[in-house]
């Protein structure tokens, strides 16, 4: 195995990133029950390294992409103050358990901060690797702020 590399996605990137996409979506026990929409994926791909206020980078590992990061950066609800949400954070499973999940938690964390983020938010949605993802989130210094529910 090379080396990865973390970088922000381009146009180029996109025809490679949709499998990935697709990949998250299978995996996933509780987002496998709604349709993937290969057309919505790919506006929101679009936008995320189009608009100033949104990012996605992406690990690549010789010339692959193996994983990657999205969020964005909106005012809160109820202030005119930043807050950065995720998207997802998604490494292909044969290239888990490495540092690649930490540099790309790290580089959306940087951005964040300086797009003036007052607070930087992630999460676990998918249910999959919840308690690995939850000890990973907390050994580098995050702080479990919500618990959510659904019916």
């Amino acid at each position: 195995m090379g080396k990865t590399t973390i970088r922000p996605a381009t146009h180029d990137d996109l025809d490679l990133l949709m499998p990935i996409a697709e990949s998250m979506h299978i995996e996933s026990p509780r987002y496998s029950k709604l349709a993937f929409s290969h057309d919505k994926v790919l506006q929101l791909y679009i936008t995320l390294i189009d608009a100033d206020s949104c990012l996605m980078l992406v690990a690549e590992q010789d010339g692959e992409i193996i994983g990657g990061v999205a969020g964005m950066v909106t005012p809160h609800w109820f202030s005119d103050e930043l807050v950065a949400n995720e998207y997802g954070v998604f490494i292909l499973p044969d290239h888990r358990g490495g540092m690649t999940a930490v540099r790309l938690v790290r580089g959306y964390i940087e951005w964040a901060k300086s797009q003036g983020a007052k607070m930087i938010q992630l999460g676990i949605s998918t249910g999959v690797h919840v308690e690995q993802t939850q000890a990973l989130y907390q050994a580098i210094g995050l702080k479990q702020f919500s618990v959510g529910f659904e019916v």
